[in-house]
């Protein structure tokens, strides 16, 4: 049972599945962490039933062995991709809530029954309990190896930077929702920062992404080319070109980082979620990423740490979102590092809000992990991304390359889950680009695809764009109104 109450560390430590999406490769102190965190557990549980034996309220034990299955449970629940604003809905529902309601009679009419019936199929996976055990003695005595991704990276040499070259900061807040930010958003919704921005920028109002979802859009953006699929294969990301139907390695395809190295340019990316220094680190002269915690729950070098981060792990949501605050705040740390940095002419800044988990309180500016998953929380996270789109701004604003600095900001993907909002989902993006000198804002109407934010960088770098009228007037002549590649079944309203 101890071996099931960890199946979300050791299902990520020992099978190598997910490793694509770790940041810190497999040490001895995590092994040795998780095998002293199940032989405890099963400790505590082995004293539990021993005391509970002694006492004539024996149902007590099968109401504790019906409450450790909530680790497995919530697990299948994960890897079924049910978030819990999912399984609100279905518990709301009358249906959902009429099977919730037969279980539960079940088990409280035939409690022990129940328990024992349970506990036999628990028994009987008891082998990989042990296969476990002698995994992570195997891995610690190096006589296998795991199924480690390390970055062998080494970053390039630093250019010299000629005075008044321009300089870029590509922002990218996760799933960002043009409609719901800009165009529809609800009154109670206060996004200074977007709105500042928007009055200073050309702001297209059909910008639509490469693709639906991150895997898809980000490769596409930094490598300038429609991918219409793509697999994680041991430590790289097989992308299907959308044009030829060839299969690439991510790691081997040129990207705007290559081409503005092969420029005299130094660069920088800030990110989460994918693994930017093993896949770009040799085109980059600064990266740092931080991972999905649902993808990398439990992750640290040290023995003790690791067992505070992997007993932190039973706590579900509410330590998968303590995580995603970690990223929020040191994403926009090393953000605003990389800006101060006046050696790099071009940094990516991909950002997790106001991707979900919603950790923030605006009202209070502050981070909570007891947020209630509903619809309209994804407006507490839009709000961090537009305090943290505050903070970059002033970070630019006031270093001494400010008056050489452009900006663009943008998203990977819209909101995935709106429909659960007002029952629409659109496609599009913010798209704004900002030069280094005020200028009057542009709004563009032609229909776009941020697929060309690479290319469009480079005119930038290269002097050929020298305003925010003279992107207007590039995008005329290059911009490709090309849809996102979209799930089977779904199509633009």
């Amino acid at each position: 049972m101890a071996n099931w109450v960890f199946i979300r560390v050791w299902s990520n430590l020992l099978s190598g599945k997910g490793r694509f999406f770790s940041k810190l490769p497999v040490v001895r102190a995590e092994l040795l962490a998780l095998a002293a965190c199940i032989i405890g557990m099963a400790s505590l549980i082995w004293l539990g039933i021993g005391l509970w034996r002694r006492t004539s309220h024996r149902w007590m034990l099968s109401i504790a062995f019906l409450a450790l299955l909530i680790f497995p449970v919530d697990y299948i629940r994960w890897e079924l991709s049910l978030s819990g604003r999912e399984v609100l809905v279905f518990a709301k529902n009358p249906a959902g809530m009429f099977c919730l309601l037969m279980i539960a009679g079940l088990a409280v009419w035939k409690l022990t029954h129940v328990a024992r019936g349970l506990a036999v199929v628990a028994g009987i996976t008891f082998p990989l309990a042990l296969l476990n055990i002698a995994k992570i003695v195997f891995l610690s005595l190096n006589v296998i190896r795991p199924n480690d991704c390390e970055c062998s990276s080494v970053a390039p040499p630093v250019f010299p930077v000629r005075q008044g070259q321009p300089r870029l900061v590509w922002t990218i807040f996760d799933e960002t929702d043009y409609r719901l930010a800009f165009e529809q958003r609800p009154p109670n919704i206060k996004l200074a920062e977007f709105d500042r921005l928007q009055k200073e920028s050309l702001s297209s109002v059909k910008a639509y992404p490469p693709g639906y979802e991150t895997s898809l859009s980000m490769p596409a953006l930094i490598a300038g080319r429609r991918f219409s699929s793509g697999q994680v294969v041991g430590c790289d990301l097989k992308l299907q070109t959308d044009d030829t139907g060839a299969t690439v390695d991510w790691s081997a395809s040129p990207s705007v980082f290559s081409r503005a190295r092969g420029m005299g340019f130094n660069t920088g990316l800030v990110g989460w979620y994918l693994p930017y220094d093993r896949i770009l680190g040799k085109d980059l002269n600064y990266c740092s990423w931080y991972s999905n915690p649902t993808l990398d729950p439990a992750s640290s070098a040290n023995f003790f740490e690791s067992i505070g981060q992997q007993l932190g792990s039973l706590g579900g949501i509410f330590h998968a979102r303590q995580l995603f605050i970690d990223a929020c705040k040191g994403s926009l740390k090393d953000g605003l590092s990389a800006i101060a940095n006046t050696n790099l002419s071009l940094v990516l800044l991909h950002l997790p809000p106001p991707h979900d988990p919603s950790v923030y309180l605006p009202a209070r500016n502050e981070f909570s992990v007891t947020i209630p998953p509903t619809a309209a929380s994804y407006f507490n996270n839009l709000a961090l991304a537009d305090h943290e789109l505050g903070e970059l701004r002033r970070s630019i604003e006031t270093s001494k390359d400010g008056d050489n600095t452009w900006l663009i900001f943008s998203a990977d993907h819209s909101w995935r889950k709106s429909k659960q909002y007002d029952g629409r989902r659109d496609y599009r993006v913010p798209f704004l680009i900002k030069a280094p000198h005020n200028g009057a804002p542009i709004t563009y109407s032609r229909q776009i695809n941020t697929l060309i934010t690479g290319d469009l960088i480079l005119a930038i770098l290269s002097g050929e764009i020298t305003n925010q009228s003279g992107v207007a007037t590039w995008l005329d002549g290059h911009g490709k109104p090309d849809l996102p590649i979209l799930k089977t079944g779904e199509s633009v309203e």
